[in-house]
């Protein structure tokens, strides 16, 4: 990947990360809502990031993860690594944060608070099975986590794609489809979206004037839709019941939008770069802990409001628990997903007993 888009990209995965956050810490229930204007942005963010991960998994199964085995030790350590301490964070700051403050962690909240679903619900989301079908299951106070409940599914099935045997690719893949349900396979045309930006831009050489007109067309389509939104109210509630996401007419929205924004990014790729290389290592380093904000923030949200001695509508207590969830998740990402490498040794050792050598496909050159 070219270095203009490599950083550009990472800027915008802390963007969609910081947007969610903000989305969650912005609401009434942290802050009396003194950033209610953020709500939408957070499920547009999401949107985002299913683009992007298609386009960075259309990358590394064209250059490096071409076999099976690479393709399969990578995804575990990239999503373990983070899952894994987001699960424990989850349980340890959710059980001693409703000790101490109740109200906090309210009884009548969806199932996943309840004591009784504890095991079934960090089971069934450690096994990326909790959001098969019409379940919506989530490990305590972790909102954010049922996309991953998605997005391994995209892992699945794209990798069985690429991967598998035609013989065994014409049953796995509806196989696949069909455990994981429409709700699921619903925005996995936003995932393959991103996969479909990278082999065009990699088919195509650069071109400044394509670029421009993408990113110029993308914006003014964003701005549109936000106006139109303000004005009318947002593409809420137009898929059936049985997708169970009201956003999702929004979604293929931004969706599309921003794959359009991404293809004149590639495009603009080489004059990018001398901008932001300058900035490189701070963008890397904050880009390496979009995982982190994004899993682990809103339980850590919640364990530092119910220990927070003042009021949570004072500026002190909200600066506070800005500041002190931020800090809080960058410290995770220091022993999670910038700890990817013993994730996957492990998983690397496990492959080999379970794996025999795979060929490589030839790796295509930029």
């Amino acid at each position: 990947m070219r270095a203009g888009t490599s950083l550009y990209l990472d800027l915008v995965r802390f963007a969609a990360a910081l947007a969610v956050f903000l989305s969650h810490y912005g609401t009434r229930h942290f802050t009396g809502g003194m950033l209610y204007q953020m709500q939408p942005y957070g499920a547009e963010a999401v949107d985002v990031f299913f683009v992007l991960s298609g386009f960075v998994i259309g990358h590394v199964t064209a250059s490096r993860e071409t076999d099976p085995r690479s393709y399969i030790v990578n995804r575990m350590a990239r999503v373990y690594s983070v899952a894994v301490p987001a699960l424990l964070l989850t349980l340890a700051l959710d059980t001693a944060g409703s000790a101490l403050d109740p109200n906090m962690y309210p009884a009548d909240a969806p199932p996943h608070y309840q004591a009784g679903d504890l095991f079934r619900g960090y089971l069934m989301s450690a096994l990326f099975v909790n959001q098969l079908w019409t379940l919506d299951i989530r490990p305590g106070t972790d909102w954010p986590y049922w996309s991953l409940g998605y997005e391994v599914w995209y892992y699945v099935i794209f990798g069985v794609a690429m991967f598998a045997p035609r013989r065994i690719r014409v049953w796995a893949i509806p196989a696949a489809a069909a455990i994981a349900g429409p709700r699921i396979l619903s925005l996995f045309p936003l995932w393959l979206l991103g996969v479909a930006c990278h082999r065009l831009t990699r088919a195509t050489r650069q071109s400044v004037p394509i670029g421009i007109i993408c990113v110029v067309v993308s914006v003014s389509g964003w701005i549109w839709y936000e106006a139109l939104a303000f004005s009318h109210g947002r593409l809420y509630g137009l898929a059936p019941d049985a997708l169970s996401r009201p956003e999702l007419a929004q979604d293929y929205v931004v969706a599309g939008l921003f794959a359009l924004h991404l293809i004149g990014i590639c495009h603009l790729s080489d004059r990018i770069a001398p901008l932001l290389r300058p900035v490189a290592t701070p963008i890397r380093w904050l880009a390496a802990a979009t995982f982190s904000i994004y899993l682990m923030h809103y339980p850590v949200l919640q364990f530092i409001a119910a220990v927070m001695p003042w009021p949570l509508t004072t500026a002190l207590a909200q600066a506070s628990l800005f500041v002190l969830t931020l800090a809080a998740v960058f410290l995770m990402a220091e022993v999670s997903e910038r700890r990817k490498e013993p994730w996957r040794r492990a998983f690397g050792t496990i492959a080999c007993r379970v794996f025999p050598p795979f060929p490589r496909r030839r790796v295509e050159r930029a």
